[in-house]
């Protein structure tokens, strides 16, 4: 047996209890078996860790992978089943659909309602610690007269959203006949050579408003910030919310031009913002007096150190930095304050030096057992996860039945992409995910407290376009 020790980046808290569930569905008739058959090719010929098994260490209960050194055949390699319907997908009861632009941002249904169409009831929610003996790859295919579905699950120790999609690419690739590139990060830790902890002067690793290793008896405190608003506004709602890309990209133009006016230099503000700005307005609506919070996006690192500079699409594992924009927070709060702090945050987290210190900070946080919430004591917190450029460039095409290949060739397979991913007995109202962009508009998983409910159901219903947002 191969044992291959797991990166400390890739043990953070909450992560090594995460099991990310994604759902990708396309306009067209995938083969079932060639998808399954192809999928098997990848792990037993080009990136075997794949195939492997979590264990955890009883020195310390960290994680690390056992590798077979061959597969058997009686080896499970992933998890499969696979569904057929005999309707269309649009028959399925509260399914995501985008709506007109003219009338703005649309609460819909949340993708819980419709999940147990796409997966088994007995698919694994959690990586839980007496379970881990398992396949690392769940997949489901439905498929619908007009539609394919593939749900995959896969733990976010081994990998994050922008790793998945290498991994589809390689699977896929190998359909069209594409060799995977080597599997970067084999079973060495990519991060190994950076600088560690204790090679940082104290400011440098100490700054506040960021992620930093917390002081004995710290968190408690951190906590405490969060108790009144949980005991008074308990009950929460659940939504896949959708935002028109007509309307995001005309307040992402409008706001532009205000913050240049007001700040006098050219703030490049993106969709992104606009849309983790909107989301993080609507969950404190309920709120009229300014708490002090910490907003904080994840960040890619691909590309932007030189450890991942090459190579990218054999690198499947976290590459996750952190922005945090720290200021007063409430429901008077302007969204252009939102989005100008907030990107000048992810320019301060894109910058070589400043993700090495991350990777130093969170390697450290993990040795200490430390979950990585970035957050001040006695004060709030939101957190915002963006999926949406994993997605760009996902070719499904070549899974195409060959007797539907009489589409128009130059046609894309679109996809629109949702999913799920946390630890589902935390409160959800403090974080939420930009699942995915299609031409319609922006797709979102969003928790708010009822209160926050009610307050943005009437102010969407007064101003759909936000226009005195």
């Amino acid at each position: 047996m191969d044992i291959i020790p797991i990166p400390l980046i890739d043990q953070q808290k909450p992560i090594a209890s995460i099991r990310t569930r994604t759902y990708f569905v396309l306009n067209d008739l995938l083969d079932e078996e060639i998808l399954r058959k192809s999928l098997d090719t990848l792990i037993r010929e080009h990136w075997q860790k794949l195939g492997a098994r979590f264990k955890a260490r009883r020195k310390d209960g960290r994680l690390e992978y056992h590798l077979p050194p061959t597969f058997d055949d009686n080896y499970e390699l992933f998890n499969w089943t696979s569904k057929q319907y005999d309707h269309s997908i649009e028959k399925v009861p509260s399914f995501p659909r985008p709506t007109a632009p003219e009338k703005g941002i649309a609460l819909l249904p949340h993708i819980h309602t419709v999940e147990e169409w796409f997966k088994p009831a007995d698919w694994p929610l959690e990586c839980e610690r007496d379970e881990l003996d398992r396949p690392l790859i769940y997949a489901q295919v439905s498929l619908f007269v007009d539609a394919t579905v593939i749900a995959l699950s896969l733990p976010h120790v081994f990998s994050d959203q922008l790793g998945l999609a290498n991994i589809i690419k390689a699977w896929i690739g190998i359909i069209g006949g594409v060799t995977p590139p080597p599997m970067v990060g084999f079973k060495d830790d990519v991060f190994a050579t950076m600088k560690d902890y204790a090679d940082y002067p104290p400011q440098d690793v100490r700054r506040k408003g960021r992620m930093a290793v917390r002081k004995w008896g710290e968190y408690p405190l951190v906590i405490l910030g969060f108790l009144p608003e949980l005991i008074r506004d308990r009950a929460e709602d659940a939504y896949t919310v959708f935002l028109p890309a007509p309307l995001v990209e005309s307040l992402r133009e409008r706001h532009g031009k205000e913050l240049a006016e007001k700040y006098g230099e050219n703030i490049d503000i993106t969709n992104g913002d606009i849309v983790s700005g909107i989301l993080l307005k609507f969950t404190r609506m309920g709120y009229a007096s300014p708490k002090m919070l910490s907003f904080s996006q994840s960040v890619n690192m691909r590309g932007r150190i030189p450890e991942l500079d090459q190579n990218r699409d054999g690198f499947v594992h976290n590459a996750l930095a952190y922005s945090t924009a720290r200021f007063p927070m409430c429901r008077s709060t302007l969204l252009s304050e939102i989005v100008y702090h907030n990107r000048k945050a992810i320019i301060e987290a894109a910058d070589p030096k400043d993700i090495s210190i991350g990777v130093a900070i969170t390697q450290e946080m993990v040795r200490r057992g430390q979950g990585t919430h970035i957050v001040r004591p006695f004060e709030s917190s939101y957190f915002v996860t963006n999926w949406s450029a994993a997605w760009r460039g996902l070719d499904f095409s070549p899974a195409v039945k060959e007797d539907e290949k009489e589409r128009d060739a130059s046609a894309a397979l679109k996809a629109f992409v949702f999913g799920d991913s946390g630890v589902a007995s935390n409160p959800q109202r403090f974080n939420s995910t930009v699942m995915s962009k299609t031409d319609e508009g922006y797709w979102c998983s969003f928790s708010m407290s009822k209160k926050a409910s009610k307050l943005v159901e009437e102010c969407l219903a007064k101003d759909p376009m936000l226009a005195d947002f």
